[in-house]
């Protein structure tokens, strides 16, 4: 016993009063990432479907001035319409095209993109001798999507863009929710 009286002695001291550790002197830095994260797939908010001809998405209501004729499907560009608006029926006036396509594609020639009501929509021009082109592609649902080209002779990008956004909006509105 006399040979564990000191020990318990020992051990009733280490337990009877703390001793203090020194203060930590540690740094934690957090650091915040943000990821961005690109897809390929089109921003459709509420899918829509496309009617079943292509000539039912703009009406004479939706031009200026009075169409040269009927719009009718061009034999060249399978589901379009082509709409010609002037009174001359002739090559200057504005020519407007809506063609449906199948899943929305972004062409390669894309000068910009926009949501038309929460679509994606890509922006795209051709400029070919004294006409100014303007292409609007708007994804419609995951299988389906329209273009409408706008055809303006002696017009600069500015008219031309303005115009087909206008005619892509008014066909917009035509869609049937799914």
């Amino acid at each position: 016993m006399k040979r564990l009286l000191p020990l318990l002695l020992l051990v009733a001291g280490c337990g009877a009063v703390p001793v203090a550790a020194p203060p930590s002197k540690t740094t934690t830095t957090t650091t915040t990432t943000e990821t961005t994260v690109v897809t390929t797939s089109p921003r459709i908010d509420t899918a829509r479907k496309l009617p079943a001809d292509p000539c039912q998405l703009l009406v004479a209501a939706d031009f200026d001035t009075p169409l040269a004729g009927t719009p009718a499907p061009d034999p060249a560009i399978p589901r379009s319409c082509v709409y010609q608006e002037g009174n001359t029926g002739t090559d200057s006036d504005m020519f407007v095209v809506v063609t449906f396509l199948g899943a929305f594609e972004e062409p390669a020639n894309a000068s910009g993109k926009m949501l038309i009501q929460g679509h994606s929509t890509a922006i795209s021009f051709v400029v070919q001798p004294g006409v100014m082109q303007s292409i609007y592609t708007v994804a419609v649902n995951a299988t389906e999507s329209y273009s409408v080209i706008v055809d303006l002779p002696k017009a600069n990008s500015s008219q031309v863009s303005q115009i087909a956004l206008g005619k892509a909006q008014q066909a917009f509105r035509r869609l049937v929710t799914s």
